[in-house]
């Protein structure tokens, strides 16, 4: 699914901090989780 707007950003942040492979990596475990939501339009 295509991100949103929301979810971009947050992709870029955690890119920014953890590393391009490493930020993705967490992006994804957290949204998996439920950490953090309505990152991915429906």
């Amino acid at each position: 699914m295509p991100l949103t707007a929301k979810g971009k950003k947050i992709l870029a942040a955690m890119q920014k901090k953890y590393g391009k492979v490493r930020g993705k990596t967490i992006f994804y475990k957290s949204q998996n989780k439920g950490t953090i939501k309505g990152t991915h339009k429906k």
